[in-house]
């Protein structure tokens, strides 16, 4: 039945996005959209599906064996949760904001999309909402964004359309190898491991790993990712670190693993390398920032080097620790985001050396700034700890050389965010300084990050909740 909870899930933010624009008004368009933001998060969260009885959909054939086919397992729960609690802080925090029905419109369009690629089993279906997740955030950042956003917006398509279209190239070799095979056309997700094989299957992987890798991104595929981070508006920063960047990881987790099982273990040394220059080039590039924006979005290449260190492990511990890093990179750099755009909204300023000494006049931002770089850098009880450990423990087991990368990694952590930290919030002002025009946070602005640092904390001392979820749907990839 094509008409089910599934399909709500992601036509109601779309539906909702059309019904914004027809508001017109900016300000009736934003209470809508926020609104119909807080119904799907309470929709999706209270979903009735378990593990061993996922929800599933599937509609007729319409041509050449594509199907309307939806799932949902632990998985793809929590990657649809995660977009519909970060899209909802996303919309809340631009309230303050004279914004137009597009832009609110906008967010509802990705948020839609994005829920039809964690949901999609059907490969081409998949691709459809991969790439239809492009347009909403290109006009984000072209429209709404900093100085240089329509440069910033052309580098991030050209850059992640790339990588479709490589991506396509992958899926279509594999449906027409398994037309050959059996005569049938499908795209489904399920039975094509073995479809491809020789240098066929290494063509085919390698053409998927470069369209996931543009997403995560790897090194060196990454150029485009600083500058849509400094030159989107805030809320935009916040679902691109928080969601868009874990489609990759996604990606692999649910196509290119479970099809090509055996040949991305033998190519785990090499995959292997790719997460650790992650790991330590997106350190280095952080250590190397005086924008606080570009530090943050280097820092997310090297935290998402972390989940695939897990995921590429393949080993039960590694494959969840990857997993739930997905989720505690979305609240930790969410909340960084947030603050530092609350900052450039302030001064209209973004350098680390054009504050000083913030802790006096904005005790509460202080407060969940430090809050967050902690749980960013791994501090033991909070929520970058727990996956951080996860991951290192699984590649320890399986190529100890990687751990020692990544520990590695975590003391570079410490050394870019804790004294960009310190100059901002603790150091002299300097004859320069904005800081006089940094007031402290709204009460608007306070709920949102209390928000975030509860869930970062929830997840730092009661893990088991979402590991719960996450290890059955993953263990299978195990070897």
């Amino acid at each position: 039945m094509i008409f089910s909870p599934l399909t709500i899930l992601w036509a109601l933010p779309i539906v909702g996005g059309f019904l914004a624009l027809a508001l017109r008004s900016g300000k009736r368009a934003g209470v809508f959209s926020i609104a119909l933001s807080l119904i799907s998060l309470a929709f999706c969260a209270l979903l009735p599906w378990r593990e061993g009885a996922a929800l599933a959909v599937t509609g007729p054939a319409w041509a050449y064996g594509i199907h309307y086919a939806l799932s949902m397992d632990g998985l793809s729960w929590v990657m649809c949760l995660l977009n519909a609690f970060l899209t909802v802080i996303a919309l809340v925090s631009s309230l303050g904001e004279e914004r137009s029905a597009g832009y609110w419109a906008a967010f509802l369009f990705l948020e839609g999309a994005l829920m039809g690629v964690f949901l999609a089993s059907d490969l081409f279906l998949f691709y459809v909402f991969w790439e239809v997740v492009l347009i909403p955030m290109f006009f984000i950042i072209g429209l709404w964004g900093s100085a240089n956003r329509k440069h910033a917006a052309v580098k991030f398509f050209l850059f992640t359309f790339f990588g479709s279209v490589l991506m396509l190239l992958g899926i279509l070799a594999l449906v027409t190898l398994r037309h050959r095979a059996t005569g049938v056309w499908s795209w489904d997700m399920q039975g094509l491991q073995g479809v491809a094989t020789g240098p066929a299957a290494w063509a085919i992987f390698a053409a998927l790993t470069v369209g996931f890798g543009v997403k995560v991104p790897i090194v060196p595929l990454h150029t485009w990712l600083p500058d849509a981070h400094t030159e989107a508006p805030a809320a935009g920063s916040i679902m691109l670190a928080g969601v868009m960047l874990k489609m990759g990881v996604y990606g692999f987790l649910r196509i290119a693993i479970p099809i090509f099982p055996h040949l991305s273990w033998r190519l785990l040394p090499w995959l292997a390398a790719i997460a650790a220059i992650n790991i330590i080039y997106g350190a280095f590039c952080a250590l190397a920032q005086s924008d606080l924006k570009r530090l943050v979005a280097y820092s997310s290449i090297a935290h998402l080097g972390f989940c695939l260190v897990g995921v590429f492990s393949r080993t039960v511990e590694g494959l969840a620790g990857g997993t739930l890093q997905l989720i505690n990179h979305g609240l930790t750099t969410g909340a960084l985001f947030l603050m530092v755009g609350i900052l450039y909204e302030r001064s209209h300023k973004r350098g680390i050396r054009d504050f000083g000494a913030l802790f006096g006049q904005a005790p509460w931002l202080t407060f969940f700034f430090s809050f967050s770089i902690m749980a960013s850098i791994g501090l033991p009880g909070l929520n970058g700890f727990v996956g951080e450990f996860m991951s290192l423990a699984g590649a320890a087991r399986v190529l100890p050389i990687l751990a020692v990368a990544g520990v590695a990694g975590v003391t570079l952590a410490a050394a870019y965010a804790l004294p960009a930290y310190q100059l901002v919030f603790w150091g002299d002002r300097g004859p320069s300084s904005v800081s006089s025009h940094v007031t402290d946070l709204t009460v608007r602005e306070q709920a949102l990050l209390w928000v975030l640092c509860l869930g970062m904390l929830y997840i730092g001392l009661h893990p088991s909740g979402l590991l719960s979820v996450i290890t059955p749907a993953t263990k299978g990839l195990a070897l």
